[in-house]
């Protein structure tokens, strides 16, 4: 199915899509939260329902089921939701090392970085970033980035290449490069090792719902991780223990998750059987 997907056509395809919208609506002089919403709707949307329509209005053969199922998800629910906290630790403690090494020299720009993030639009706006950082964002960002572009790169190139490749991309389209890249190497592993989006949407959900949590509940209300989470100036010389301590750990179980989720996996790039379930044999 993603094989046949130009992943060329699917970039030029959103850029346009993009750069259009903002054009449109600046010409009838709408308003910044408007235009906002407009371009994501464009995005998260229109670009990819008329993209992928076309390609499944000349393959009608084709069934949603092929990558997205229910079945066998069970036990991988309660990995997922580990390998989720273990994402957001890492994300964290990659902040608070962003602000370290920026605020000796540019102290402005880490009490920028540190500004918490305002809803400009009301309580519609609200709900509409809630709908698309929870939903949208997760199933087209999969779709996309571990069903299109790693399915091409992965042909052109060799498993990991596409891999890689693919997961770049993701982290060049999020603030949180290294986070986001390594959260793409794992989503990418969690669709090879079962042949199911499900997987990755999932646990992509789940990393945005903590993510959208903590925009509406104040950090302090977190008492089991307030002893490492930087709010403040004060905070990145008073917590660099601690968030050293979690980010060594988090590194090492990050790398404990891929090296779990690759085994397996090696044999399979010369086929090029990349949205194939691995058999019990494949993983032993």
């Amino acid at each position: 199915m993603f094989a046949e997907m130009k992943s060329r056509y699917l970039i030029l395809f959103t850029i346009l899509g993009v750069f259009a919208t903002l054009v449109i609506f600046m010409l009838i002089g709408a308003d910044p939260v408007t235009t906002e919403i407009a371009v994501q709707l464009a995005f998260y949307i229109v670009v990819p329902y008329f993209f992928f329509h076309y390609y499944w209005s000349k393959n009608p053969d084709w069934s949603l089921s092929e990558v997205l199922s229910t079945k066998g998800i069970k036990p991988w629910l309660p990995g997922i939701a580990g390998m989720v906290l273990v994402s957001i630790a890492f994300s964290l403690t990659m902040f608070w090392l962003q602000l370290a090494i920026v605020s000796p020299a540019f102290p402005w720009l880490a009490e920028l970085m540190l500004e918490p993030v305002e809803m400009p639009g009301g309580v519609g706006y609200e709900y509409f970033m809630l709908l698309t950082l929870v939903i949208l964002a997760p199933i087209v960002e999969e779709f996309v980035f571990r069903g299109v572009f790693l399915t091409r790169f992965a042909a052109k190139t060799s498993m990991w290449g596409g891999i890689l490749i693919s997961s770049l991309m993701f982290g060049v389209l999020h603030l949180d490069f290294v986070g986001s890249f390594l959260f793409g190497i794992i989503a990418s592993l969690l669709y090879l090792r079962t042949g199911n989006l499900l997987l990755p949407i999932l646990f992509h959900m789940l990393n945005n719902a903590l993510a959208a949590l903590s925009m509406y509940v104040p950090i302090d209300e977190f008492f089991a991780i307030d002893w490492f989470i930087v709010t403040t100036m004060a905070d990145i010389e008073a917590k660099a223990f601690a968030n050293i301590i979690i980010m060594i750990i988090s590194t090492l179980l990050t790398a404990w998750i891929i090296y779990r989720l690759a085994k397996g996996l090696k044999d399979r790039t010369e086929k090029h059987e990349i949205t194939e379930p691995l058999t019990e044999s494949e993983v032993q």
